[in-house]
């Protein structure tokens, strides 16, 4: 199967580079969180231009996202790599409810959300919640269909919450 075979080759890929692999798992996680509080006071200081509205979206859309894909993997809950196949993942993480990526779907709605408002950065935001996700898989927490339906639901919802709905 080509997702077991793209879990495999990243995998190995992640043993390899163990130190870079644990480091960039775990502190991308942290870059976006600083880079969401950064977009939080870029509105905040320039609030004449984006309003209360865009104060809102920037709250509400990335909330939603969490809450949509938290609720997902509930219903889902699928099976972690480390816990289908007999293997150690590179960083530790309690087992279940693998499906969709919750880091692959908030570092999308983020880089989103940051684009919304700082949109000349929008490919560098992009490019930083991809590595995210697929570092996800490289330390063996996730297959990449987990992540490329988080990458989904954080785009679906941060394009509409942005873009088209409100």
């Amino acid at each position: 199967m080509l997702n077991q075979k793209i879990f495999d080759i990243l995998f190995n890929f992640g043993n390899k580079h163990k130190k870079l692999t644990i480091f960039i798992t775990i502190y991308s996680c942290y870059l976006f969180f600083i880079m969401y509080l950064i977009g939080y006071f870029y509105i905040f200081f320039n609030f004449k231009q984006y309003g209360y509205k865009t104060l809102v979206k920037y709250i509400l859309v990335p909330l939603i996202t969490i809450i949509i894909a938290k609720i997902l993997r509930k219903k889902i809950n699928s099976k972690r790599p480390f816990e289908k196949m007999n293997i150690v993942s590179l960083v530790k993480h309690k087992g279940g409810n693998s499906m969709p990526s919750n880091h692959s779907a908030s570092a999308m709605v983020l880089a989103i959300s940051l684009t919304y408002i700082i949109p000349q950065y929008a490919m560098v935001f992009i490019i930083l919640a991809i590595i995210t996700g697929v570092f996800r898989i490289i330390a063996g927490l996730h297959y990449p269909i987990d992540v490329l339906f988080g990458f989904f639901i954080g785009i679906l919802i941060g394009v509409l919450g942005f873009f088209i709905l409100f």
